[in-house]
């Protein structure tokens, strides 16, 4: 209902960023990354991402360890990109875990390990095209033993990555009930 205007939109993401909202955050550091309504400013984008990482969104978590693996708005620490990689796919974010299944295939801020490669390609692979492409041309490298094992790791993280959503579904509605008794 209203025309579009990108500076409007960073300022009205700003006053929600400011207040603390995690989404507001997020669209913030992605306007200042790519320039959109706002000059390009690759630290502030970094600033942004990481108030919203912070609070647990798993798309600013991915993008600061972009940041870090490239140095991007920020001095290039590929252990510091494996972390914050690490903390968006263990919310099941397909796209860090492709980015940390690229880190155990090259050694990449850790050690290299193509069990942990296999397993956090397959189980980004069940969206990402890459992920696929990644993961039969690791198989075919591997032997036998090693799939099966790539196979059960990756079971492994499934089961890890369900628990805790389970869990932090559990807590969400707990506040959800405690916000109801309160107002009632």
């Amino acid at each position: 209902g209203v025309a579009k205007d990108e500076v409007e939109a960073v300022r009205w993401f700003r006053k929600a960023a400011e207040q603390g909202f995690t989404m507001a955050q997020y669209n913030l550091g992605s306007r200042y990354f790519n320039g959109t309504g706002v000059a390009k400013d690759e630290v502030e984008a970094v600033r942004w991402h990481r108030k919203a990482a912070d609070q647990g969104d798993v798309r600013a978590q991915n993008n600061l360890g972009f940041c870090y693996a490239n140095g991007t708005g920020v001095a290039k620490d590929e252990v510091e990109a494996v972390r914050w990689f690490r903390k968006a796919a263990d919310q099941g974010d397909a796209g860090a875990q492709y980015n940390l299944g690229f880190c155990y295939a090259n050694g990449t801020g850790v050690a290299k390990d193509e069990i942990e490669a296999y397993a956090y390609w397959n189980l980004s692979g069940t969206t990402f095209e890459s992920a696929r492409k990644n993961l039969s041309i690791l198989e075919m490298k591997m032997s036998p033993d090693a799939r099966l094992l790539g196979q059960q790791r990756t079971k492994q993280l499934q089961n890890e990555i369900e628990g805790r959503l389970e869990s932090a579904e559990e807590v969400r509605k707990a506040i959800e009930r405690e916000k109801r008794n309160k107002g009632a």
